[in-house]
């Protein structure tokens, strides 16, 4: 008979297994990643990992689950910490312009993109891709609202439709950096672009 595991040491070792299918997505890709390269990350055994997951789709998905819930929590943290939305919001996407032009080889940046444009045609992934754009927009859309109520922002626009521009933009500069590199994207440039024209979107006169 198995051992019995408290639900802690459950939660643990799913992080575990989620913690393994970011490193092996983020060295090989999500196509040529196979479950068989997490389990031996884990140092699991197979049976182990199919308590939590099926199939490396079901911890890909999973460990996205996860990443927006840690962003989330972080975006919490850091909103109680700083009271000016717009260094919340600059710090995200310096942090973003860090990694990169820094650390994109140690990115799970090319994993994600190529699960999500290599599965265009599946309709569940389509799905969940809509789900997660509209998420964003949401998220960055209340916190475009936040800077609003503390009389931060001026926009001329609706937030949600400069949420949606914001989008565009940043995806398309994540997209060109990971299929291009981020020297040829001039990826540096392009976020400070996005970030002067964010400013103007708000009529963010003034960073003091």
């Amino acid at each position: 008979m198995s051992p019995k595991i408290s639900n802690d040491q459950k939660e643990q070792r799913r992080l575990q297994i989620l913690e393994a299918g970011k490193r092996v997505f983020t060295a090989k890709g999500y196509a040529e990643a196979t479950l068989k390269d997490i389990v031996e990350e884990t140092g699991m055994s197979r049976g182990w990992i199919y308590l939590y997951f099926q199939t490396k789709e079901e911890i890909f998905e999973a460990l996205l689950d996860y990443q927006d819930a840690e962003y989330d929590n972080q975006l919490q943290i850091t909103l109680r910490n700083q009271s000016r939305v717009w260094e919340v919001i600059r710090g995200n996407f310096l942090q973003l312009q860090e990694e990169l032009c820094t650390g994109l080889g140690q990115s799970f940046y090319p994993a994600f993109y190529e699960y999500f444009l290599t599965g265009s045609r599946d309709g569940a992934r389509k799905s969940m891709l809509l789900k997660r754009y509209e998420d964003g927009i949401n998220r960055f859309s209340e916190l475009l609202q936040r800077g609003i109520d503390q009389d931060e922002f001026k926009p001329q626009m609706p937030v949600r439709d400069i949420a949606r521009i914001i989008a565009s933009y940043q995806e398309g500069i994540v997209t060109h950096s990971v299929a291009v590199g981020t020297e040829t994207a001039n990826s540096q440039v392009q976020i400070q672009a996005l970030l002067d024209y964010l400013k103007q979107l708000l009529n963010l006169e003034s960073e003091e």
